[in-house]
Order: C-alpha cells, then structure tokens, then sequence
C-alpha cells in the first residue's frame, strides 16, 4: 500500500486524492484548438507518399522526476544515476519507426525548477503534445501536474494538446507515495474535462532505470498525434 504524506499547501488538502484540474483553466483555451500548419501541395503529395512526419513534443513535470533521464533512455544512452540540473531547456532530435509512420521526434526537456518559470514558455510553443512526468516515490511532484498542464495550454500556442502523463520510478517499490489508482483518475477526469474538443490524453508507469515503457510511451503519443491531423485532413 502505498504511503501518504501530508501537504503543507491547504488548497491541496482540499483536492483530497490529487491535483485538480479547475474547468475554467479549461474553458479559457478552448479559444485556440489544436491545428495544424497548412500544408503546400507537394508537402501533402511528399507526406502522404512516405508518411513521414515531425512532431514537436515537450517534456514537463517538476525538477529532479526523471524528465531527462527518459529522454536519455529513449535515445539509447542508457541510465545514468547521476545528471546536472536542466538550465533552461535540453533539446534533442530522433527519427523513429512507429507502426507505418516515420516519425521525427523533436523533444524539448524542460527544466522543472521555479526559477526557470519565466523563460519556459518559449519552449512551450508550437508544441503538438508533452509527456508530463511526476515522480511516484515524491507525492507533491504529482500534485503538481495540473499547474504543469495548465502552463502547457498557456503557452503551447494551439491551446489544449494532448498528454501522457508518466508514473516514473515504478522501479522504488517500497517508496511510492503516489497509487496507480491515482494516476489514472487524474487522467479520466482530464479527458471528461476536454470531451468536446475530441482530445484524449493517456497514463503509464515507467522507470527510467530499468527502461520499461519509456519506448512505448513516446510511440503512444507520437502515433495519436499523427493519426489524429490525419483524421482531421482527410475529414477536410
């Protein structure tokens, strides 16, 4: 059974189970729904001949819940205990085969620490989904996802933009804080809040240490947000 602690912030001992997503950080970007860039005609006649697509997606959550270390995993380095503070931001680039689709990820690691607050929102635009990370052995880092959701919307530039939120260090077992159960609550009231804009958002638990599910979660996203433009061009 997983323990509990008690916050010391007495709007989160109000939310009971977890963070909150309040309607109204809902409701005020629903103005700029996610679209997508038009195409020229050779760029749609090239896209629909190799199924190639880049997609931009940002990594969230608050400083020390594995962000980099899933980045670092995801690109084949392996898992380093030990790595110096995210300044800003970290970028990286990588070409992946997901089912049909060919797909550049370019991945934007931001750093999770207030200080850097003010100049993350740069990184946020033009973003087309974010994994967005909590660390399962710190309760607060989970509290804490829907302000980082919040500043995602903000700051994305398209407005609401789909989310898999990661569950990282499953591989602590005996010092989780934070119950699947949970997680996956916080998610199905995310997705009831964002029904009508047929955006759907997802949860896994992953480890960066072992290196379970870290492939599968960029996969996730990634095929969601080309299927959905897909969808949506060939509705057009």
């Amino acid at each position: 059974m997983a323990k509990k602690k008690q916050s010391s912030d007495e709007s989160k001992k109000e939310s009971g189970k977890g963070p909150v997503m309040f309607k109204e950080n809902i409701d005020k970007h629903k103005e700029k729904p996610i679209t997508e860039k038009k195409e020229t005609e050779e760029e749609t006649k090239q896209r629909s001949t190799t199924n190639a697509y880049m997609i931009k997606l940002v990594l969230i959550g608050d400083a020390a819940v594995g962000k980099t270390s899933i980045r670092q995993r995801y690109l084949g380095h392996g898992f380093q205990k030990e790595h110096l503070t995210t300044l800003g931001a970290d970028f990286a680039a990588t070409t992946k085969e997901v089912d049909e689709y060919q797909i550049k990820y370019q991945i934007w690691d931001l750093a999770g620490q207030p200080m850097f607050k003010n100049v993350r929102p740069r990184f946020f635009k033009g973003c087309f989904g974010s994994l967005a990370v909590f660390d399962t052995t710190r309760r607060e880092t989970f509290l804490n996802l829907s302000n980082w959701i919040e500043e995602l919307y903000q700051f994305s530039g398209r407005g609401v933009v789909p989310v898999i939120i990661l569950a990282n260090k499953v591989d602590l077992v005996d010092e989780q804080e934070v119950t699947q159960e949970e997680a996956q609550e916080f998610i199905d009231e995310l997705n009831k809040k964002i029904k009508d804009l047929s955006i759907e958002n997802f949860f896994l638990e992953t480890s960066a240490k072992t290196g379970s599910n870290i492939e599968k979660a960029f996969e996730i996203i990634g095929q969601y947000i080309v299927e959905r433009f897909t969808s949506t061009d060939d509705e057009e």
